[in-house]
């Protein structure tokens, strides 16, 4: 076809108009990926067709519910392994730690696997390893142009910090193969708050969502006047859609998703229960707590006699541990009130075997 043809087969700025007001999820997507990637509010995010969409779903939303994050894509629950409360999970990058997380047996369509990890108390969590994907925004950015995001950073990783020993286990449910059971140690942020996803409402929102808005009606407008070098523009966006389609999808890393984990360990059998015994070998309360998601149905007399064995030693344990807690405590007050040591000695052991009297009838 010659070339002097090619413009009235594509009138230029009506297409460049309409592929303007498509895409917008994408967007959305792409953004909610490379969000709070560091400790500033740049995100690379490239200009692509779709923004104009965006820019008013984004409106919306922050003048209704208030919320710019995404939900999770991924449908899974997450639950407390001391006290086996079950919460389904909405936050986006914990379905996206799930969906992208692969196991040496992930293939195996039999049995479960039990995947465990700690979390780092060097690095903090809800600050992502800059990735492929990240870099690959900023190379498509220098190609075309540098936009400014709202920042969504809040909202994603809201959560309160982990004030004690946690044990959380995240799956897709009953039929799935694969869990991933995260310990924090005193380090880290409560993942079942991020599970709830919580709102952090900010005044500003609702502002920059409505100029990000305006300024895009302009640009579709602007699209519209053009005549010239509109090919141009055309192939800024196309190449703009192409990062954002990738950065939307693109299987990332714990780290890059900001979950950073050490000391992976990982139990395997295709027998689920055999898997969930193993798995409360490794780490306590972890397979009691997942029984009533993988069989809702009942237990044979055996394994019910193992889970009610298993139950009675967790408590007994966590009872230990609350009356050691509270011995501490009462060596700590009685040292601090009483600075002079036969007294504070005298008190601490009265005080203690009084403490285990009461707990040995009550």
């Amino acid at each position: 076809m010659p070339p002097s043809q090619y413009s009235q087969l594509w009138p230029r700025h009506g297409v460049l108009s309409v592929l303007s007001i498509i895409g917008g999820d994408v967007v959305q997507r792409a953004i909610a990926q490379l969000a709070g990637s560091g400790p500033s509010y740049f995100t690379p995010v490239a200009f692509s067709f779709g923004w104009v969409a965006y820019s008013f779903s984004a409106l919306l939303s922050a003048v209704g519910e208030g919320r710019l994050m995404p939900p999770s894509d991924c449908p899974s629950i997450v639950v407390n392994a001391e006290n086996g409360y079950v919460r389904t999970n909405m936050s986006w990058p914990l379905g996206r730690l799930l969906r992208d997380h692969r196991s040496p047996h992930y293939r195996s369509h039999s049995g479960l696997t039990v995947s465990m990890y700690f979390a780092s108390k060097s690095k903090p969590a809800g600050i992502p390893r800059k990735d492929w994907v990240y870099y690959s925004g900023i190379a498509v950015i220098v190609a075309q142009l540098v936009i400014s995001v709202v920042p969504w950073r809040a909202e994603k990783w809201k959560a309160r910090p982990v004030g004690k020993r946690e044990i959380i286990c995240l799956t897709r449910g009953n039929g799935s193969n694969s869990v991933i059971v995260i310990v924090s140690d005193e380090t880290g942020i409560r993942l079942e708050d991020l599970a709830a996803a919580r709102l952090e409402l900010f005044r500003s929102t609702s502002i920059m969502t409505l100029i990000l808005a305006t300024l895009w009606i302009v640009h579709l407008l602007t699209v519209q006047t053009l005549q010239d070098d509109a090919w141009f523009l055309l192939g800024i966006g196309g190449l703009g859609m192409i990062q954002n389609l990738i950065a939307a999808g693109a299987s990332r890393s714990a780290a890059a998703l900001g979950f950073h984990l050490e000391r992976p360990r990982e139990v395997h059998d295709d027998k689920v229960f055999k898997a969930l015994q193993e798995a409360e070998e490794l780490e306590r309360g972890v397979g009691v707590s997942l029984i009533p998601v993988f069989f809702p149905g009942g237990l044979r007399a055996d394994e019910k006699k193992w889970v009610d064995e298993t139950e009675a030693e967790n408590a007994a344990f966590r009872r230990a541990q609350k009356n050691q807690a509270q011995q501490s405590l009462i060596v700590t007050a009685a040292f601090r009130f009483y600075p002079i040591p036969v007294p504070s000695i005298t008190i601490v052991l009265f005080l203690s075997l009084a403490l285990c009297l009461y707990n040995a009838y009550s």
